[in-house]
């Protein structure tokens, strides 16, 4: 996960953290694929240096529904804090240096919706932001 870029403005800031996802770097992958998730985070107070929760939903295999928190990268606390992060998994391998979705469990092509929240360290919950369009995953 990484994170870039702060800025300052008014009235877009609350104490509860709030998301925008802004895309996919592809919506079709395969096993050992990397799949990146664009999200825009602001918040009042900086302090969304506590988890990321994601969930991933298939349509066909319902077997294949994970809720997973994963640790934010170090930031540090800023007042009005406007920053985009990027989380990268490697669709179904084990490797230490990405965490790793578990890929479709059916076997075969199942599309997945992603959604994501956030829990900052005061314990505000952000909503929860969806993928614009469903991750095709093909497990052939």
């Amino acid at each position: 996960m990484a994170l870039a870029g702060l800025a300052c403005g008014k009235d877009e800031f609350t104490s509860k953290p709030n998301l925008e996802f802004l895309q996919a770097d592809s919506y079709d992958v395969t096993q050992g694929d990397f799949l990146t998730f664009r999200i825009k985070v602001t918040d009042k107070e900086g302090d969304i240096a506590d988890s990321i929760w994601i969930k991933a939903s298939t349509r066909r295999c319902p077997t294949t529904i994970f809720t997973l928190p994963y640790p934010m990268p170090d930031v540090p606390v800023k007042a009005s804090l406007d920053a985009e992060i990027n989380i990268q998994y490697i669709v179904g391998v084990v490797d230490p240096s990405a965490p790793i979705w578990p890929f479709n469990l059916c076997n075969g092509v199942d599309t997945t919706n992603f959604e994501f929240w956030i829990k900052d360290k005061a314990g505000n919950y952000s909503d929860t932001v969806k993928t614009d369009q469903p991750v095709l995953i093909r497990n052939n």
